[in-house]
């Protein structure tokens, strides 16, 4: 198999996406599987020179699937086609999910995140902080 799955998205940050635009309603789906195809490590090993070590890295590359369940903000891509997911560990990490306009969602990466950068997200309304239950 080329793919596995690494959960879904939690109703409540759906509620949250849709609140902020309300033309994912007919495309977001808790029901909806994650898919993490096989060439995405490669991908994503590539941003392994951008975290503070490569432990860190490793640690944030075994926890895609927590971040996405219960990241601290969420972001949408400016082209509408991705959602970030993003967590504080000792840096902020940011796992992209795709979505497509039939509902698909796949990983796509995953990075660290300036918090000047998230800073400015938050600004421009691109990005807003999640509360976790």
């Amino acid at each position: 198999m080329n793919y596995v799955s690494i959960g879904r998205i939690r109703p409540e940050i759906i509620n949250s996406v849709v609140e902020r635009y309300p033309e994912f309603k007919a495309i977001l789906s808790s029901d909806t599987d994650i898919i993490f195809w096989k060439d995405r490590i490669k991908h994503t090993e590539r941003h392994k020179k951008d975290f503070s070590s490569e432990e860190d890295y490793e640690m944030c590359f075994k926890n895609i699937p927590a971040i996405i369940d219960h990241p601290d903000f969420v972001s949408v891509h400016s082209s509408r086609d991705s959602i970030s997911f993003i967590r504080k560990f000792s840096e902020n990490v940011s796992v992209a999910v795709r979505l497509s306009s039939d509902g698909k969602l796949a990983y796509r990466t995953m990075y660290p995140l300036k918090n000047s950068q998230l800073n400015n997200y938050v600004k421009q309304g691109r990005a807003w902080e999640i509360r976790n239950n």
